[in-house]
């Protein structure tokens, strides 16, 4: 398969999987609403992600993919079973922890848990986590193996499967009123994915006789340096999740909808934007040209922000539309929908924020230089949590303290980059403070208009304007922006070709 179709197939597979992320929500909001009840299913579904994210998740791509890439079938599959059985038993390890400790790891991620919520959360977490840890620890390994041997789109295929599965163990769980078959679901979804990737990735069987067992000691160094600056933005949402909690049931809910369908277009499409940029931007690097290299960077800034402007104000203006197809089937009310489209607003309001930190934290990679992101990530992390400490127990709570990490992490990562690069990039970071004013003041007007309460037709007309919006921002980026004009002429040559 060439490159083009393997990227376009990955990109639809990537798609589809956050897709279906969203709709596994959109069935918990369907069953439980805003409770306590659907925060316990929130919680338990996503720890095992979360865990696996936290304390494996960076050590896969930036340790193992160098060390397999373009080598021999016969060294691939040695080095992905040391990682394999290091993964099984590290995480046979935490998930027999995370069954023993269950309460409390239930109290910290959802201090606003009580009483029955709280005991189907900790049972729910606990059991699901003694299989779908060491499922997922294994299944991002073979997806490393994967990812080395240039067939990245069988990864994005595990997450559809797993998605896939659990949906249809919340349904049965619906269906059947028994809470547990919601670990059920987690634990066969988890497996599925795993037996996916190692179906898929086509190794020998047999590794050498003198191969060593375990990971060698560089190795784990170096995973052990990339987990920590990516475990540190796992912790920004569940710091976050946490502070919106205590608010009381159903908040953590309203947080996780809000910023599971409002970062989804940005995360989406940066993946589509890093893989057109970074490859330039790395070969100037390496080539020595470091001005070619600098402009690369601050063009790739200014597409991002101006990108992530435009989608946030979109977003905003559809929000109450999009919620309304995707939770408003059940038992979520509609005074429910319009607290998560208040929030949904204000994460919208922070995309630009994150999009200029996704580009920091890549131009960082590309100069290795792994210890400025450990450091911007965790002052990031520091603020977020003196702010959620500070601040009451009021429902802006926990976005305010999401924001702050944003924040600070976004100002100490610029100022490392402009640092090891002579170049601050002062356009852009003006740039940035008039999107985040700009989208600041659009989040507010709109929170203070007075809101439809009835009816499809007057939440489709701004929904509409969004969509005119966003063709005619799409139609400038493509036309006057550096990178977005290259991508037209890409198209363009692509689709008039006969």
């Amino acid at each position: 398969m060439s490159i083009a179709r393997v990227f376009s197939f990955s990109l639809l597979l990537l798609a589809a999987s956050r897709l279906l992320g969203v709709l596994r929500d959109a069935v918990v909001a369907t069953q439980f609403g805003l409770s306590g009840h659907a925060d316990a299913a929130l919680v338990a579904m996503s720890y095992p992600d979360f865990t696996v994210s936290l304390l494996w998740g960076a050590a896969v791509p930036a340790v193992m993919v160098p060390r397999m890439a373009g080598r021999a079938p016969e060294v691939i599959a040695a080095e992905a079973a040391r990682w394999s059985r290091f993964a099984l038993v590290a995480f046979a390890g935490a998930g027999l922890v995370s069954w023993l400790l269950q309460a409390p790891i239930t109290h910290w991620l959802a201090p606003g848990l009580v009483g029955v919520d709280a005991h189907l959360a900790a049972h729910t977490l606990g059991l699901a986590a003694l299989v779908a840890l060491p499922a997922g620890a294994v299944a991002m390994v073979g997806a490393a193996a994967l990812q080395a041997q240039g067939r990245l789109q069988w990864q994005y295929a595990g997450h559809v499967v797993f998605n896939l599965v659990l949906i249809a163990g919340l349904v049965l769980a619906a269906r059947l009123h028994q809470f547990g078959w919601i670990a059920a679901g987690i634990a066969a979804a988890a497996i599925a994915r795993w037996a996916l990737m190692r179906r898929v990735a086509n190794l020998p069987h047999a590794p050498s006789a003198n191969s060593p067992f375990w990971p060698d000691a560089s190795g784990l160094q170096a995973a052990a340096l990339a987990l920590a600056a990516s475990g540190l933005t796992v912790l920004y949402t569940l710091a976050a999740r946490a502070f919106a909690s205590s608010a009381g049931p159903g908040r953590l809910g309203v947080f996780h909808y809000a910023q599971r369908v409002g970062e989804l277009p940005l995360h989406t499409l940066f993946a589509v934007a890093a893989a057109l940029a970074l490859a330039r931007l790395s070969a100037a690097e390496a080539a020595g040209d470091a001005a070619g290299a600098r402009l690369r960077g601050r063009q790739w800034m200014q597409s991002m922000l101006l990108l992530a402007a435009l989608l946030g104000a979109c977003g905003m203006l559809a929000a109450p539309l999009g919620v309304r197809l995707v939770f408003g089937w059940g038992h979520m009310n509609t005074a429910d929908q319009g607290e998560v489209v208040q929030s949904m607003r204000w994460i919208l309001a922070l995309l630009p924020l994150q999009a200029a930190q996704l580009v920091l934290a890549a131009r960082l990679n590309s100069h290795r230089r792994i210890a400025d992101q450990v450091l911007g990530y965790g002052c990031g992390l520091l603020a977020l949590f003196a702010l959620g400490w500070w601040l009451p127990d009021v429902w802006w709570r926990a976005l305010a303290a999401y924001g702050a990490a944003y924040l600070v992490a976004t100002a100490v990562l610029w100022q490392r980059l402009g640092t090891r690069t002579g170049d601050f990039e002062l356009r852009n970071s003006g740039l940035l403070l008039a999107s985040l004013a700009l989208l600041g003041a659009m989040g507010w007007l709109l929170d203070a208009a007075p809101a439809s309460t009835s009816g499809m037709q007057p939440l489709a007309l701004p929904a509409v304007l969004a969509g005119a919006l966003f063709a005619a921002g799409l139609a400038v980026l493509l036309r006057w922006d550096t990178l977005g004009s290259e991508v037209g002429r890409k198209l363009l040559r692509r689709y008039t070709r006969h």
